[in-house]
C-alpha cells in the first residue's frame, strides 16, 4: 500500500483548498471584531442567558443535566432552551464544520461552506460553485438572522445545502457516498435543532424526490429510484434515532405547549375560539409576521418598502433628511418608520440580490428536465407561504391540512427556501452557460426577451411605485379615520373648555373648520413622509437596475465575444458581492458611531454577562437576607470567593452569582411587568413570572391571558410573586402564598373553560327588565359571565354595559334609571333604601364566585375522582426545606388527611411526587399548579422530575454517532484501497 501523497493531492484539489481559504479570509474581514476579543451583541442571545442561566449553574454546580428549569414561566421543561445530548457526537462535527468558531462568524462558515459542498455533489464546476457559496452566505436574511441572534436557525439553515447535495448525489451519480453523506449531514442538520427549517427542508426535498421520480420513469430506470428512496429514508430515520433523545423528549413536551393545541375553547371575553384554533398554534399567533404580497419585491430591490423598523432619522437613509429638497420638511418626517409594510415591524429586508435573481430567470428558460421545475415550484409555494395572512386561503389549507406546519411561528422564515432555491437555478444556469455556450448562443433570443422584460419590469416599477402609496396599511387607516377621531375627540371635550378657545360645538361649519385644520397639519406630514419614502423606493430601484444592467451585459459579452468564463465569473462574482453586502453592512457592521466603541460589538467579557442587575434585584437580595440572616454568609462567601481569584471582578458576574447563590437558597417568583411578559430580564437574576420562548406551556399561556394580564392578585399570590419589579424598584407582595399551603376545600368543575374561569370571582347577571340583554351578540335573561364579556343593553338606544367599577368593588350591584333618563351602577343594597322608587331597575349584577386561592382550590373532574374527600380541616404544616430546579423536598406535619397545594407548574411528563417514600399521584390543581392529597403524619415529601429516556435517548446517540464514524471509515478505507489498485495497475 502506497503513502498518501501530499503534494499530488493539493495538485489535484487545489481548487478546494482556495475555496475554503477564501471563506476562511471572507469571514475573517466581515467578522474582524470577533477575532480581536468582541463577540457580537445578539438580542436572542441576551435572552437565552436569562432564560438558561439556573439551567447552567445547576450543570456547572452538579455536573449534570437539570432538564427542569424554574427561572420563567413559572417553570418549564429544559429541553428547547439548554439541554446537552453528550453522546449525539454529530455536535462535535458540527463545531468542526463551522471552523470551530462560535456565532457568527462559525455560522457564516458554515453557509458558505454548506452551499459549496452542495454544488460539488450536484457536478457543479468548483469555481462556479465557489460564485455560488457567496450569493448564498450574503444575502440579507442570513447576516440579519446572525445579528439577532437566531443562532441555531443559522446553524440549521448552512446544512440544509449538504443535505440536499447528498439527497441528489444518491439518485444521480454515487448512490453509496450519496445516502452515506445524506445520513451525517441530516443528522447534523437535525442536531442543530431548529425543526422548523428541517420541516421546510423536508418540503423542499419531496419536491426535488418527485422531479427524481419524473427522471427515472422517462429513463425508464425507475428500479434504481426505489432502491436510492429506500436507503435515503432508512439512513434519514437513522439520522432521526441519533437526534432521539431532543426529537422524542421535544415532541412529548410540545403536546403541553402552546404548540400542542389549546384546552380551552373560549377567548378571554367569553366567544369561541373556534376559528382562530388549529391543533397547533393560534392562527393568529403562526401569521403575525406575514411577508407582504408587494413586499415580495424586497426579494429584487432591498429598500421598496424601506428597510428595517427604525425612525428616518436613526436609518440609513437620514442623510436625505439633510438634502435640499427635503431640509425644510425633514421635522415633519424624522421620527416616522421609514418601513412602510405591514409587519409589526422587521430588522430588515430578505434581498437575495438582482443578478442573482437575473440568473435564475434565464435558468428557467436555458435548463431542461423536471428538477428546474422542482426548484420553482417549491419556490413559488414558499414564496405564497411566507405571505402567511395577506394569502389566508393557502394558509388556511395547510395549518389545518398538512401535518406538523400549524406547529411552527412566524411564516416568514419559510423565505429561507426562496433564499436556497433561486441561487441554487442561478448557479446551475451559470455552469450550463460555461459549459454549452454554443447551445445557448444558437437559442440567444430568449435570453434578450427575459433580459429586455426584466429591464422595463424594473423600469416601469420605479416610477409607477407598487401601488401602495408609500404608506403602510396602519397608515392609510389612520389617515382615513383621522377626521372622525378629531370629531370625536371634540365631542368628548368640556364645552367650556371649548367656549375658551372660540369653538362652539353646535355650530357644524365651525367644528369643520377645525377639523380641517387638524387634517391639512397631518396632510403636510403625510405629503412631506410620501415624498421622502418615495425617493428611498425609487434609490433602491435604480441600484437594482444599475446592477442588473452589470449583469445583463457581463452575460452578454461571455456570449458574443471571446472572454474567458474566469474572468466574467469573477466579474459576476464582484458585483454579486457587493451588491449584497452594501445591503448586508446596514445591519450588522464594524461601525464606530461615537469613534470608540463598535455599534454592533461589545467587549467579549461584557457580552458574557450582558444584563446588570437594577436597583430592584439588589433590593430582593437585601429583603431577603433581612427576613433570614442565615443567608448572609453564603451572599459573603460568594464575595470573598470571586475577590481572592480574581484581579479585575466583574460586577455583572459577581452580582449574577450572589443572586444564583440566594436563588437556590430561597424559593419565591418575581414579576417585571413593565417590561411585558415575554421577556427574561428577570429569569437572568431570579425564578420568574416572565420569560422568553416560542413554545411556553400552553396553560401559563392561558393564564396569562385571562388573569395575569389583568392583574388577578388571587392568581399571582398562588403562583408566589413574592416580588414586583415597578419603576425601577422592588415592591414586596405581602398575599404570596409561598411554596406550599394546605386548602380547606376543592372547588371541582366540569372542563377546563370553567376550571380557568373560576380563578377569578365569577358573576351573575339577571335582567329586570322588559328590554334586550345581549351578552356576545346572544339575548339573555340570566348568564353567569367574569365581567370580560362585551355586554349590550337595549332601552330604546343600545348601549355598552361597563362593569369594571362594579366587578373591581366586587358588591352586588344594580344597573339603574333615573326619572331623567340617566344611569348608573348602584349598590344593590342602597337601591332597597329607596322608598320614593327614584330608580328604575334594569340589570343586577351578584357575585357567585369568590376565588379564595388560601382556602380554596380548583380541580377538574378526572383528578377530584381520585381523591378520599373534597373538605379538609386545613390544620397543619407544609414547609419546603430544599430546593433544586428537579427536586424539591417539603416537610409535611398534619394532624390527619389533607390537600397540599404547590406553587409549582404541574406537568405530568417527568414529575413525580413520594410521600414517606412511595410514589404518589400528583393532582392538577387551580388550572396550572400541583396539588397533593396528605396522609395523617410527620415526613417528608419529595418531588423530582425524572425522565428515564434522557439517559436512554443518550446511549442511543452515542451508538449510533459510533456506527455512522465506523461505516464512514471503511468506506473511506474501500476507496482509499480501490484507489491504489487502480494506481498499480496503470
Amino acid at each position: 500500500m502506497r503513502k498518501i501523497d501530499f503534494r499530488q493531492l493539493f495538485k489535484n484539489n487545489w481548487i478546494h483548498f482556495l475555496a475554503i481559504g477564501l471563506f476562511i479570509i471572507t469571514t475573517f474581514i466581515y467578522f474582524q471584531p470577533q477575532f480581536t476579543g468582541h463577540s457580537l451583541k445578539q438580542h436572542d442571545i441576551e435572552q437565552f442567558k436569562g432564560m438558561s442561566n439556573e439551567i447552567n449553574h445547576f450543570r456547572d454546580v452538579n455536573g449534570e443535566e437539570p432538564l427542569w428549569t424554574n427561572s420563567m414561566f413559572g417553570g418549564m421543561p429544559t429541553y428547547q432552551i439548554s439541554t446537552k445530548y453528550e453522546g449525539n457526537l454529530l455536535k462535535k462535527v458540527s463545531t468542526a464544520f463551522q471552523l470551530w468558531l462560535t456565532s457568527p462568524a462559525g455560522m457564516f462558515f458554515a453557509y458558505l461552506l454548506g452551499f459549496y459542498i452542495m454544488l460539488l455533489c450536484m457536478k457543479v464546476n468548483a469555481k462556479v460553485a465557489i460564485f455560488g457559496a457567496f450569493a448564498f452566505a450574503f444575502s440579507s436574511y442570513f447576516i440579519i438572522i446572525l445579528q439577532a441572534g437566531h443562532n441555531t436557525k443559522a446553524a440549521a439553515i448552512g446544512l440544509a445545502p449538504p443535505v440536499i447535495g447528498a439527497f441528489y448525489m444518491a439518485y444521480r451519480h454515487n448512490l453509496k457516498w450519496g445516502v452515506v453523506l445524506s445520513a451525517l449531514f441530516m443528522s447534523m442538520q437535525l442536531a442543530a435543532n431548529h425543526v422548523q427549517i428541517t420541516f421546510y427542508l423536508g418540503m423542499l426535498l419531496v419536491f426535488v424526490g418527485i422531479a427524481e421520480f419524473i427522471r427515472h420513469i422517462k429513463h425508464k430506470n425507475i428500479g434504481n429510484f426505489l432502491k436510492a428512496t429506500g436507503a435515503l429514508l432508512l439512513v434519514y430515520v437513522f439520522a432521526l434515532g441519533i437526534n432521539y433523545g431532543n426529537l422524542s423528549l421535544t415532541n412529548d413536551y410540545s403536546k403541553y405547549t402552546i404548540r400542542g393545541g389549546n384546552d380551552i375553547s373560549i377567548n378571554v371575553n367569553g366567544t369561541t375560539n373556534a376559528a382562530n384554533s388549529t391543533s397547533g398554534l393560534d392562527k393568529d399567533y403562526v401569521t403575525q409576521w406575514s411577508y407582504g404580497v408587494k413586499e415580495s419585491m424586497t426579494l429584487i430591490s432591498p429598500y421598496v418598502l424601506g428597510g428595517s423598523s427604525a425612525a428616518i432619522a436613526n436609518s440609513q437613509f437620514a442623510e436625505q433628511l439633510r438634502s435640499p429638497e427635503m431640509r425644510s420638511k425633514a421635522s415633519l418626517v424624522a421620527q416616522n418608520n421609514i418601513y412602510w409594510g405591514d409587519q409589526p415591524f422587521t430588522s430588515g429586508p430578505v434581498y437575495l440580490g438582482i443578478i442573482v435573481f437575473f440568473l435564475a430567470v434565464l435558468g428557467m428558460v436555458y435548463l431542461n428536465g423536471p428538477m428546474k421545475w422542482a426548484l420553482f415550484g417549491i419556490t413559488v409555494l414558499t414564496l405564497m407561504l411566507s405571505w402567511g395572512k395577506n394569502f389566508m386561503g393557502l394558509t388556511d389549507f395547510f395549518l389545518d391540512n398538512v401535518p406538523f406546519y400549524n406547529k411552527f411561528r412566524a411564516v416568514t422564515i419559510i423565505l429561507a427556501i426562496v433564499e436556497l432555491t433561486i441561487p441554487l437555478i442561478a448557479v446551475l444556469f451559470l455552469n450550463k452557460l460555461f459549459k454549452k455556450k454554443e447551445e445557448i448562443l444558437n437559442n440567444i433570443k430568449p435570453f434578450y426577451i427575459a433580459s429586455a422584460a426584466l429591464l422595463v419590469v424594473m423600469v416601469v416599477l420605479t416610477f409607477t411605485g407598487l401601488g401602495n402609496g408609500y404608506l403602510s396599511t396602519q397608515e392609510n387607516d389612520y389617515l382615513y379615520s383621522y377626521g372622525d377621531q378629531v370629531k370625536a375627540q371634540l365631542a368628548q371635550e368640556d364645552p367650556a373648555v371649548l367656549r375658551e378657545n372660540g369653538i362652539d360645538i353646535n355650530n357644524a361649519s365651525q367644528v369643520q373648520q377645525v377639523i380641517d385644520q387638524q387634517m391639512k397639519r397631518v396632510n403636510d406630514q403625510f405629503d412631506a413622509l410620501i415624498e421622502f419614502r418615495r425617493g428611498v423606493y425609487q434609490s433602491s430601484m435604480l441600484r437594482s437596475i444599475f446592477f442588473l444592467v452589470m449583469g445583463i451585459a457581463l452575460v452578454s459579452i461571455f456570449l458574443k465575444t471571446k472572454v474567458k468564463k474566469e474572468y466574467i465569473l469573477l466579474g459576476l462574482g464582484l458585483f454579486v458581492v457587493i451588491d449584497l453586502v452594501m445591503v448586508d453592512l446596514n445591519y450588522l457592521n464594524n461601525k464606530k458611531s461615537d469613534g470608540r466603541n463598535y455599534d454592533h460589538w461589545a467587549e467579549k467579557e461584557k457580552n458574557d454577562f450582558p444584563v446588570a442587575p437594577s436597583q430592584a434585584d439588589k433590593q430582593i437580595l437585601e429583603q431577603e437576607v433581612a427576613a433570614d440572616p442565615s443567608l448572609k454568609s453564603l451572599i459573603d462567601n460568594v464575595s470573598v470567593a470571586n475577590g481572592k481569584n480574581r484581579g479585575r471582578v466583574n460586577q455583572n458576574e459577581l452580582w449574577l452569582k450572589k443572586l444564583q447563590t440566594l436563588g437556590m437558597a430561597t424559593n419565591y417568583r418575581v414579576y417585571e411587568p413593565s417590561i411585558g411578559f415575554n421577556s427574561s430580564r428577570a429569569s437572568y437574576f431570579h425564578k420568574a413570572l416572565n420569560g422568553y420562548h416560542g413554545a411556553k406551556l400552553r396553560r401559563i399561556q392561558n393564564v396569562k391571558d385571562f388573569h395575569i394580564n389583568y392583574n388577578n392578585m388571587d392568581v399571582l399570590n398562588m403562583l408566589n410573586v413574592k416580588y414586583f419589579i415597578q419603576e425601577g424598584q422592588a415592591r414586596r407582595n405581602p398575599g404570596a402564598l409561598g411554596s406550599a399551603w394546605l386548602v380547606k376545600e376543592l372547588s371541582v368543575q366540569p372542563n377546563a373553560n370553567k376550571e380557568l374561569l373560576a380563578l377569578s370571582n365569577m358573576f351573575m347577571i339577571s335582567n329586570e327588565s322588559e328590554h334586550a340583554l345581549v351578552v356576545n351578540g346572544v339575548s339573555k335573561k340570566l348568564d353567569t359571565i367574569s365581567g370580560r364579556e362585551n355586554i349590550v343593553f337595549f332601552n330604546g338606544d343600545s348601549m355598552r354595559v361597563d362593569l369594571s367599577g362594579v366587578l373591581r368593588s366586587g358588591v352586588n350591584s344594580s344597573f339603574v334609571q333615573d326619572v331623567n333618563g340617566q344611569v348608573n351602577w348602584i349598590p344593590t343594597v342602597e337601591l332597597e333604601k329607596d322608598s320614593l322608587n327614584s330608580f328604575s331597575k334594569l340589570l343586577t349584577v351578584q357575585m357567585i364566585h369568590d376565588f379564595d386561592p388560601k382556602n380554596e382550590a380548583i380541580i377538574g373532574v378526572e383528578d377530584a375522582s381520585q381523591l378520599s374527600s373534597l373538605t379538609f380541616t386545613g390544620q397543619g404544616s407544609i414547609e419546603m426545606t430544599s430546593y433544586a430546579p428537579n427536586a424539591m423536598v417539603y416537610s409535611v406535619n398534619v394532624p390527619d388527611n389533607q390537600f397540599a397545594v404547590f406553587s409549582e407548574m404541574y406537568f405530568p411528563d417527568g414529575w413525580n411526587a413520594y410521600v414517606k417514600g412511595e410514589k404518589v399521584e400528583i393532582q392538577r390543581v387551580n388550572y396550572l399548579l400541583r396539588g397533593l392529597e396528605l396522609p395523617a403524619g410527620k415526613y417528608d415529601v419529595e418531588m423530582r422530575f425524572e425522565v428515564p429516556k434522557f439517559d436512554l435517548a443518550n446511549n442511543i446517540s452515542f451508538a449510533g454517532s459510533i456506527l455512522l464514524f465506523i461505516v464512514m471509515g471503511i468506506f473511506f478505507f474501500q476507496d482509499f484501497l480501490m484507489k491504489n489498485k487502480e494506481d498499480e495497475a496503470a
